[in-house]
């Protein structure tokens, strides 16, 4: 397999032939082999990442052995960070059986020399005492009261706060500040490794007799993060292992105090990171949220999305998003216009509410001068794993899609985004003229083709440099639209999906957005606002090849998301041919649950995986329309379309029909020098039905419907209400305004008793609703 690469990047050597396991966030195996309840599997990663066990070996954990008291001992003494003080207590004896002999020997001296401070009495007391008669008894079994006994004095509590009565006052102190939480056993019950750890994470957030948290007493504590993934290079170029988190902006691998970096069950947790003064982390305590992986499906709305499968998640606007570009996070109510069907986050919730989202694969983090190759041939994995710092359980995005290495194909440029722990795949291809490149065109940092200037990569260099400028070439582009490579025109062609427009094309991204270019497009009165793949043979001069024509397979299932035998990719762009020289985009959200005949398929494409990615629906659905009322301006002048805004068209925008009436319009923006205009590419006049009761409404599997005039009319999700408030009738003050096209509903059959409905006559779906 050869890489075209940054010279400092190593070879991609792994067979992408062999899938790649993938472990859900949050969801890591333990790095304990015997471990499988996930609780215990993090209890006892966190002592681990701490320094604090290591098993009872051949990586075991034996999560139901018992503890005897000189173990317990060593874990008190390596969980309060004093592990290095233990040598310079080896040379003397405090217990009679505990001698030299005794492997435990520096751990229980120095537990048994440590004075905590007793209230106001002199000398306090120590952390752990003998049994009599100068004897410890190491090796005897421990109780669930005496190791809650040393905790609590580990704390800091005095003796007046726990009381005189052992165990029981120690006990009681214990439950109410949450030490004993998730341990169900009595006092004077033996305890399992597995109880003993779950009681030194809950220690880990327990108040201290002086009203502080434990935590806080080791070091510089940060909440909200999440470990993107355990063991990978530090970024030093050390070799060491470490760490990576989303604080500091996710860019920093952090080294461990214990110098242990596998705490697996941890990865995809979140919640509180300790760092020591040297910005290692002493330990990390995760919160009650869970974490899933979902796909988008259909874009954001203000205040909610859904996802595939039909699940719908409210957000609230202060959410924070995070991405490669953001990753100190934006609220929700700015960032959901960027989450677009098809776009793959890990959410995590805390008792059902959506607390954090983080976009994988996004944003120009994801696709950096010293991170992205571009594949040729077949070949292994080693430098793959060097791309990810050595990390192996990432997850493979591909064009959007949640894929695996067997879809990585030759000339995929292939990056690494840190912040969510996702490989980054995309198979964008644009064949043009290589017109420019600044500052040369060997080792350019830019190059220009069709109007545009591209950002190009380190790692494009290699192959940029086997072609002189003027050639025809392809460029090889990441998902958000950077050059990581060139490759030869005659070899591999352009795939580039997009839109003719009236200077030129817009090509869409993998990663969300477009990309515009400007040239001259012959008969582009033919392709002009249609799908079609660019690409270029001359300077300056565009070629589209319109997507529609190809027969579709079978039916498009919405709820199985295939095109007959074909499955179609989560964020597949869905467009309606509104008319016979225009296509408007349809949102996948707003489609019904039904099927689509293949009569309705006006053309489709498949990407490099064989999935579908672009959909042309034969004006099916209507929902590529703009709902309201038409008005025409005071003179003549203009049109407007009125709902709860007004959208205003030129004189000339190309609507017919009567001024007043209820409408459906496919907006097409031209620019135009400074301005743009707004013409109509196509219109519908909606179908009245009069005298509809408002109790003729209802809801199913959370679908508004409404019966009327012996048919049952499906409501549209984002449906307009009208009702006259004010004195002109043409005014948005009679639009409701509320967030949701169901709150609007409600709100207008309060308003009603009888109601007047409007269909689209594409699919009769209720567009208006209108009282009074």
């Amino acid at each position: 397999m050869r890489i075209f690469r940054r010279l400092t990047a190593a070879i991609l050597a792994g067979a992408l032939a062999v899938s790649l396991a993938i472990l859900p966030a949050g969801a890591a195996d333990s790095s304990f082999s015997d471990i499988w309840n996930q609780t215990v599997a993090a209890n006892a990663d966190v002592l681990r990442l701490m320094g604090v066990v290591d098993g009872v070996g051949g990586n075991k954990f034996n999560p139901d052995g018992i503890l005897t008291r000189a173990e317990f001992c060593t874990m008190v003494v390596k969980f309060m960070q004093k592990g290095d003080d233990v040598p310079i207590h080896t040379t003397r004896t405090i217990f009679s059986d505990v001698t030299s002999r005794h492997w435990a020997l520096g751990y229980v001296n120095l537990a048994a020399s440590l004075t905590i401070q007793d209230g106001d009495k002199e000398g306090g007391v120590k952390l752990v005492s003998g049994v009599g008669d100068g004897r410890f008894e190491p090796d005897a079994k421990i109780s669930l009261a005496q190791a809650v006994t040393i905790l609590i004095r580990m704390l800091g509590y005095t003796s007046q706060q726990t009381g005189a009565v052992w165990p029981q006052s120690y006990m009681n102190l214990a439950k109410s500040i949450g030490l004993t939480d998730g341990v169900n056993s009595g006092a004077y019950d033996d305890l399992t490794r597995a109880q003993a750890a779950q009681l030194f994470v809950n220690a880990l957030e327990c108040k201290q007799g002086d009203g502080s948290l434990y935590y806080k007493s080791l070091g510089e504590a940060t909440e909200g993060v999440i470990v993107l993934a355990v063991d990978v290079e530090a970024d030093d170029g050390s070799g060491d292992r470490a760490i990576r988190t989303s604080v500091n902006q996710g860019t920093e691998a952090y080294l461990t105090a214990s110098g242990v970096t596998y705490p697996t069950a941890l990865q995809g947790r979140r919640g509180v990171l300790v760092l020591n003064k040297e910005k290692e982390i002493v330990t990390f305590i995760p919160d009650e949220s869970t974490s899933t992986s979902v796909t988008i499906s259909g874009n954001a709305q203000p205040g909610a999305f859904r996802v595939l499968g039909g699940t719908e998640y409210p957000v609230s606007g202060s959410t924070l998003v995070y991405t490669a570009d953001k990753r100190n996070g934006e609220p929700y109510s700015t960032a959901y216009s960027t989450l677009t069907s098809g776009t793959h986050v890990t959410l995590y919730l805390q008792q059902g509410k959506v607390t954090a989202i983080y976009v994988s694969g996004s944003g120009s983090s994801a696709s950096d001068s010293s991170g992205v190759v571009i594949v040729s041939g077949s070949g292994g994995t080693a430098a793959l794993y060097q791309l990810t710092g050595g990390v192996t359980n990432f997850t493979v995005l591909k064009n959007g899609q949640v894929a695996r290495l067997s879809d990585i194909r030759p000339y995929d440029a292939v990056s690494y985004d840190s912040l969510t722990n996702t490989m980054v795949v995309s198979d964008l291809k644009l064949t043009c003229i290589y017109e420019s490149a600044e500052p040369n065109s060997k080792a350019p940092t830019s190059i220009t083709a069709l109007g545009h200037k591209f950002d190009v990569l380190d790692g494009a260099w290699a192959t940029i440099q086997n072609y002189d400028l003027g050639k025809q070439v392809t460029l090889l582009l990441t998902a958000d639209g950077k050059v990581a490579g060139m490759a030869d025109a005659q070899t591999v062609r352009s795939s580039a999906v997009g839109r003719v427009t009236s200077s030129g094309a817009e090509i869409f991204l993998p990663g969300g957005g477009t990309l515009t270019l400007q040239g001259t497009v012959p008969s582009a009165g033919s392709v002009q606002n249609q799908l079609a793949v660019i690409s270029s043979g001359s300077k300056g001069v565009i070629s589209a090849t319109r997507l529609t024509g190809r027969t579709a397979p079978g039916p498009f299932r919405v709820g199985s998301m295939t095109l007959g035998n074909y499955s179609v990719a989560a964020g597949v762009r869905i467009y309606e041919q509104v008319s016979a020289d225009a296509v408007a985009e349809v949102d996948l959200s707003t489609l019904s649950a039904a099927d689509i005949p293949k009569e309705k398929i006006a053309g489709y494409h498949l990407n490099s995986s064989n999935m579908v990615d672009y959909i042309i629906l034969d004006n099916a659905t209507g929902d590529a329309y703009l709902y309201g009322m038409m008005v025409r301006g005071a003179g003549g002048d203009f049109w407007s379309l009125v709902n709860r805004q007004t959208t205003q068209f030129a004189a000339t925008a190309g609507f017919a029909g009567r001024s007043g009436s209820f409408v459906g319009v496919v907006v097409d923006r031209r620019d135009g020098g400074e301005s743009t205009s707004n013409f109509v590419q196509s219109s519908v006049e909606l179908t009245q039905i009069r005298n509809v009761a408002a109790t003729s409404f209802f809801t199913d599997n959370g679908v508004s419907y409404v019966r009327a005039n012996g048919k049952v009319y499906r409501v549209s999700s984002d449906v307009e209400c009208f009702h006259v408030q004010s004195d002109n009738r043409y005014s948005t003050e009679n639009w409701l305004q509320h967030a949701t096209g169901e709150a609007r509903l409600n709100a207008i059959k309060a308003m009603a008793s009888s109601l007047t409905i409007y269909l689209d006559p594409i699919s009769e779906v209720v567009r208006i609703v209108e009282a009074g």
